[in-house]
């Protein structure tokens, strides 16, 4: 993989992709549904109400919440590869969670209670950051210069210790082991891959401001890494 991720200076609405992407998502949420609730004998009637109602509202949120960042925050361009690639990732996530937590017949208990929430935090997390950054950014004095404040002063990705959140929640909520694997993959790619490429296009573009902040915030998880 390039160190300087690709397509970070081209700045295009990518409509297309960003509707597929939001498209995908739904058809992917919705269609784990309806084999659990429409299709005929697909329950035995086991499952947990409450971890089904959480699961499904878990997923909702999820979904409008990447639909406001691709059209909102997002401003660089997103190729139809890219789209297909990570965002078919998500959503096959997205559709064997709710797949196998919607028939989970555990009843509800504190370790649910966690991962909500760690979803709920992740989330907040997730919008609040992007959203303080982006209105920073459409400041004419910021135009050009190196966001380190708000959540940001804790993380140089702290962004994506929210999608760590995110998943590592929603994989509790499911109740099943393999779930973990998720945010685990994706912690791993942040830190090989996502991280030093972005890290490297960031030194690229601001110099000695962003090897300042490097040197003083954890790349990853606050306090921690």
């Amino acid at each position: 993989m390039n160190r300087q991720l690709q397509f970070q200076s081209e700045k295009t609405p990518s409509t297309g992709p960003k509707a597929a992407l939001t498209f995908w998502y739904l058809l992917c949420t919705a269609g784990a549904i309806w084999l659990t609730f429409g299709a005929a004998g697909a329950l035995d009637g086991r499952a947990s109400p409450a971890r089904q109602v959480a699961l499904i509202s878990c997923a909702v949120v999820y979904i409008a919440r990447a639909a406001h960042t691709l059209f909102v925050f997002v401003k660089r361009r997103i190729p139809w590869w890219e789209a297909a690639w990570g965002g078919g990732i998500i959503g096959c996530v997205l559709f064997f969670f709710l797949l196998r937590g919607l028939r989970e017949p555990a009843p509800a208990a504190p370790v649910d209670l966690a991962g909500l929430i760690l979803y709920a935090a992740g989330s907040w997390i997730g919008t609040a950051s992007e959203l303080a950054r982006h209105h920073w950014k459409a400041r004419p004095e910021n135009r050009g210069r190196l966001y380190t404040e708000g959540l940001f002063r804790y993380s140089r990705h702290i962004n994506y210790f929210a999608d760590l959140l995110v998943f590592g929640g929603c994989a509790v909520l499911t109740r099943q082991w393999w779930a973990g694997i998720v945010p685990l993959a994706m912690g791993l790619n942040f830190a090989f891959m996502i991280i030093p490429a972005h890290d490297a296009y960031l030194a690229a573009r601001y110099g000695s401001d962003f090897d300042q902040y490097a040197r003083r915030t954890k790349k990853l998880i606050p306090l921690v890494y």
